[in-house]
């Protein structure tokens, strides 16, 4: 069976390879000759070898699951983990089951569920990306976003308009933290033993700073179409 390096990895359970190749920039969506994703693949492995893989990231798969710390090499905490990175849990392969449809567990599936992004209302397949004006409800897909919509699938509200929604991926949210860090190291040296009133006005201006950084950080954003 053709598979790329990835889905490889994943199936052999080798976390420390599965996490260099997805560093390296491999894609996490790509399939095999059953249209199998690395998560389909990872559900089904009971556990993963450690190896150099990023335990940290796990420990927070794990927390977000509300399982034990001693759980962070199973296939679930593995698949929330290659979900973070973009993998996506609506995919169907050939047999037409998504990778929850695997998880035999009705409350790991649950818990599962809970993590994931809303799934497209229309094709069941992908992610929604689409949100509705005035209510705001996410419903469908980009590919489905063409369909003419009078009403919102949900609360059955009239819609006036439509707009994408972006989610940053977790690599750019870890950039983001990274260079507003290194800003606030060269802030700090630059200060030198100022006076008490020069202390106030550039305290005040960090945390003014501060607070701009932390509300982009993980910030929606809305891309009207033209």
């Amino acid at each position: 069976m053709e598979r790329t390096p990835l889905l490889e990895a994943v199936s052999q359970g080798h976390l420390g390879m599965t996490h260099l190749l997805i560093t390296l920039g491999a894609n996490v969506n790509a399939v095999d000759g059953e249209g199998n994703s690395c998560l389909h693949l990872a559900v089904e492995r009971e556990v993963f070898d450690s190896e150099d893989a990023p335990l940290d990231l796990l420990n927070e798969c794990c927390t977000a699951l509300n399982l034990k710390i001693e759980e962070r090499l199973s296939g679930i905490v593995i698949a929330r983990y290659l979900a973070s990175q973009g993998a996506d849990f609506h995919h169907k392969n050939n047999n037409n089951n998504t990778p929850l449809d695997l998880i035999k567990d009705p409350n790991l599936r649950r818990k599962l569920e809970t993590c994931l992004p809303p799934q497209c209302l229309l094709c069941r397949n992908k992610e929604a990306t689409t949100k509705v004006h005035p209510c705001e409800h996410l419903l469908t897909c980009e590919e489905c976003s063409n369909v003419a919509l009078k009403r919102c699938l949900r609360c059955l509200k009239p819609v006036t308009s439509r707009g994408r929604v972006e989610a940053p991926k977790f690599e750019d949210r870890c950039v983001q933290t990274e260079a507003i860090c290194q800003e606030l190291g060269a802030a700090s040296q630059a200060i030198e033993a100022p006076k008490f009133e020069d202390r106030c006005v550039q305290t005040e201006a960090i945390c003014q700073e501060l607070g701009a950084a932390s509300q982009a950080i993980g910030e929606y954003k809305i891309i009207v179409p033209n």
